[in-house]
């Protein structure tokens, strides 16, 4: 008896439905008859559900972000739509193609593809389950790393209900961004660990309150402990503090800087201690840090050479404080005899200006006294005259010719005398003017007028004109005696220095003017040679002169320019150009300050 064929066929009923039925036949001999005995099994139900489940496994594969391939005696035989877009070909390409036929020539390490996915395909194949990576090309020539699971397909049967021979199911995610970041991060690791050994400054990785990690060269050459010896920080703050009361000022600034760094996320401000080394010494290092990550990075920088220096600088400081007092004192008293040296010369230069200023006065003198005398002993001769016409008888024509002779011998007198008197009373006004300093009101015209009757001498044996314009009622409360003696030296240095060799009339200038009502100017120009560019900003310099040793003593600028500027609360300007002449401006306050003292202009003049 033959065994029964079981057949599943399609058979509509009387309703008209179509019925999906499991058909089983067998051959019966029956009273020597073949006879076929069938049973009917209406599977339409089961048929049903198994259809719906593989609509839903259809769609979880093909909604997969992960590549799905299904593989059949090497050959891809279906794949899902995430498969063509990692390989980036169509549904047609890939089908029928050998794994190993999608991939480079070798995978890492050099072995050929093929080869190695036979190896693969034979493992899942046997049913062992392999996870791998695995590097395939698209039609472009780019690659990609994909993590490929083989998982056998046991499970799946044929349209017989028989389990498939030599199919799998291989499912693969693309990791090469993955692989690349990890690569990164390895490389980033590397360069790091490389920067931190290689790095100038000496490190210590730790954990914020735990163990250190790792310790660069430049930390153990310079404090000597290896990682082994200080594998936390209780172990290092023992070693690194060995005096109980620092330790604890120590890790009090540590708990402070590291809850900055960690509550704050700020980086650990520097801070300076004293760490014993292991050789014994004693270092000051500047101890600073950064979170990195959830490690904190520290930095130990040496600054006991930094330290040293400035302890020797502080001592050197106070040994040339000593000295610099003791320089100061002996360089003081040196300044103090050069001051009262100066003042004596100044006082000598003052003295010879005086001595000049009598000289020339005692010569102008002589003109008008000895004509007073000359006359008055030619009416001593006309009065012996007289006395012997009045013995013999007088005439009326002696008594005339003797009073006419009278009379012009009377006003040559008088006119000689007064012209004498005249000059002794501009020389004394200007001498006790020059020796007290007094304060006082006047009127500029006047002494600009006395000091030209003084210097009317010196200027005639010169050759030299002077020349004084000044608007009448211009008054001043000032200083008229070192006002004369300013503009008694201007005109002096003028004589001295502006005409020698000069061709043409020497002219001296003075000219006074009322720029406000609080403010005068005087000037004072020549007309000789000029000054050179090279001696203008030296010429208010004590003892700076271009006749030393030929009667220049250098201080004549330097006291006009100290009376002008102090005691007279004024300012003074010198232009000139080569060939030129020369203008000295004064410009002074028309009531001089109170604030300076007279003796002490007279001493520093």
């Amino acid at each position: 008896m033959a065994e029964p064929q079981v057949l599943e066929m399609a058979l509509t009923d009387r309703a008209g439905r179509v019925r999906q039925m499991l058909v089983a036949g067998r051959v019966l001999r029956i009273a020597g008859q073949m006879q076929l005995l069938a049973s009917y099994q209406d599977v339409t139900a089961q048929r049903a559900a198994a259809q719906a489940s593989i609509g839903e496994y259809r769609e979880m594969v093909e909604s997969a972000n992960d590549t799905i391939l299904l593989v059949e005696h090497n050959r891809i035989i279906e794949c899902n739509p995430a498969a063509t877009l990692l390989f980036g070909r169509s549904r047609a390409d890939l089908i029928g193609q050998h794994p190993g036929d999608l991939s480079p020539a070798c995978q890492e390490g050099g072995i050929p593809s093929m080869e190695l996915a036979q190896r693969r395909i034979a493992d899942a194949l046997s049913g062992v389950r392999r996870r791998f990576l695995w590097r395939h090309l698209r039609p472009d020539g780019s690659e990609f790393t994909a993590e490929v699971v083989l998982n056998p397909a046991h499970n799946l049967t044929d349209d017989r209900g028989q389990p498939h021979q030599g199919r799998f199911v291989s499912i693969m995610r693309d990791v090469t961004e993955r692989l690349q970041a990890e690569q990164a991060l390895k490389d980033s690791a590397e360069r790091f660990q490389r920067l931190f050994e290689l790095a100038p400054v000496p490190l210590a990785l730790l954990e914020p309150r735990g163990r250190v990690l790792a310790v660069n060269r430049q930390w153990t050459q310079l404090l000597g402990y290896t990682l082994d010896e200080v594998p936390d920080i209780p172990s290092w703050v023992a070693l690194a503090y060995p005096d109980e009361a620092y330790r604890a000022m120590a890790l009090s600034l540590w708990e402070q800087a590291l809850g900055a760094v960690m509550d704050d996320g700020r980086e650990m401000q520097p801070t300076e201690v004293q760490v014993r080394c292991k050789d014994g010494q004693m270092r000051n290092v500047l101890v600073g840090g950064a979170m990195v990550g959830k490690e904190l990075m520290t930095s130990f920088v040496d600054v006991t050479p930094q330290r040293r220096a400035q302890a020797e600088l502080e001592a050197l400081n106070a040994s040339l404080e000593t000295r610099v007092q003791e320089r100061t004192q002996a360089l003081q008293s040196a300044i103090d005899d050069l001051r009262r040296t100066q003042e004596e010369l100044v006082r000598s230069e003052k003295l010879a200006g005086l001595g000049a200023l009598v000289a020339g006065v005692a010569h102008e003198l002589n003109t008008p006294i000895g004509n007073a005398v000359m006359v008055s002993s030619t009416l001593r001769d006309l009065q012996q005259e007289f006395d012997n016409s009045v013995a013999q008888g007088l005439r009326r024509s002696a008594l005339q010719q003797f009073q006419s002779h009278w009379r012009e011998a009377t006003e040559v007198i008088e006119r000689n005398l007064l012209r004498a008197a005249e000059l002794i009373a501009s020389f004394k006004q200007v001498a006790v003017d020059q020796s007290s300093y007094q304060r006082r009101p006047f009127e500029l015209g006047e002494v600009l007028h006395e000091l030209h009757l003084t210097l009317s001498p010196t200027l005639r044996r010169s050759q030299v004109e002077l020349l004084d314009e000044a608007p009448p009622g211009l008054r001043m409360d000032s200083y008229p005696g070192p006002l004369t003696q300013v503009l008694m030296n201007l005109v002096n240095n003028a004589v001295v220095h502006a005409f020698e060799g000069w061709p043409h009339p020497h002219q001296v200038r003075i000219r006074a003017e009322a720029l406000t009502a609080q403010r005068v100017r005087l000037t004072v120009t020549d007309n000789g040679c000029g000054i050179e560019p090279a001696h203008l900003s030296r010429l208010f310099d004590p003892f700076f002169t271009t006749k030393l040793g030929r009667g220049g003593s250098g201080l004549g600028l330097h006291i006009v320019y100290t009376l002008v500027t102090g005691l007279l609360g004024g300012t003074v300007q010198v232009s000139s150009q080569s060939g030129q002449g020369c203008t000295v401006t004064l410009d002074l306050p028309c009531e001089a300050p109170h604030a300076a003292s007279p003796s002490n202009m007279v001493q520093h003049g």
